[in-house]
């Protein structure tokens, strides 16, 4: 009875009704048909992150950054994973932007001066000069998008002035991580002190043949680079992710050393958002501070 006498005999209630419908489902096809980089561009701007486009070497990356603590002379650079690369496992994407970017929200939860670095050809840029489709498939650890991802750190290092990086990688990124810190480009940044994988591929060849993918042939291989003794590694992962198992892990770390985690009840994506806070504040500071105390 109440919505009946609403409608019918309060016609203005009728008409707030339907146009507040009509805004909302608005609302929803526009989030709905926004592309993955616009959705990207709208949460780091929620997130108070400067949007800026940085030329690397090869490539341009978009970029968000935010100085937390101008004094510290840190700086936490974020790197995405793969994103999408293919879709339904036959078909090179268009745009390989992820729909969720996980790095974007951990370096959110960072109280450090962050980058999130984009990685060549992606968010909106897979048109872009010399960009390729095997820039994100078979080529997405080739050393030209290496040595452009350590470019354009490079450029904000001058730029802000500062004295210590670490490298923040999740999944595929964590890939690139790794490879920026290898012998055969880590004296590009000589402020580098720590690189932190979070659910990363660092045998690609092992990770290709277990999900029966197509092999990265113009890729570098984490698991086949040489690494500095003077960075520290840290690597988390998963005790229940079924995309990159943690054996692949204990794999690498066998092989080159370094420090690791293997979380419970966790897996690819959950739940690194909720642990992240404590994990930055019992694992990375510290780690940072050893690298600190060892360079002088």
């Amino acid at each position: 009875m109440i919505f009946k006498y609403l409608f019918i005999k309060w016609p203005e209630y009728r008409k707030l009704f339907f146009w507040r419908s009509g805004f909302l489902v608005l609302t929803l096809c526009t989030a709905a048909c926004s592309s993955p980089a616009q959705r990207i561009d709208t949460v780091a701007a929620e997130y108070g992150l400067q949007r800026r486009i940085i030329l690397g070497d090869a490539f341009r990356h978009i970029s968000y950054l935010k100085i937390a603590q101008p004094s510290s002379g840190r700086l936490h650079v974020y790197i995405e994973g793969d994103g999408r690369p293919w879709l339904f496992g036959r078909y090179i994407a268009d745009d390989p932007t992820t729909e969720r970017p996980l790095a974007l929200e951990l370096a959110n939860l960072d109280s450090e001066n962050v980058l999130y670095l984009g990685r060549p050809c992606y968010m909106g840029l897979q048109q872009d000069g010399m960009c390729e489709e095997k820039y994100w498939t078979s080529a997405r650890f080739s050393p030209a998008v290496v040595a452009s991802m350590l470019a354009a750190v490079r450029r904000v290092v001058d730029e802000l002035d500062i004295n210590h990086v670490s490298l923040i990688g999740y999944s595929g990124g964590g890939s690139l991580a790794m490879l920026m810190a290898s012998d055969v480009f880590s004296s590009a940044i000589s402020e580098l002190d720590a690189v932190v994988t979070i659910s990363a591929n660092l045998d690609v060849a092992a990770w290709t043949v277990q999900h029966g993918y197509l092999p990265l042939n113009e890729s570098l291989d984490p698991m086949l680079a040489m690494y500095s003794n003077s960075v520290n590694y840290l690597h988390y992962s998963g005790a229940a992710d079924d995309n990159v198992p943690s054996s692949q892990l204990l794999s690498f770390v066998a092989a080159h050393g370094g420090q690791y985690k293997i979380l419970d009840a966790v897996d690819h994506s959950c739940c690194w958002l909720q642990l992240w806070p404590e994990l930055l504040k019992q694992d990375v500071s510290p780690l940072e501070r050893h690298a600190d105390d060892r360079r002088r």
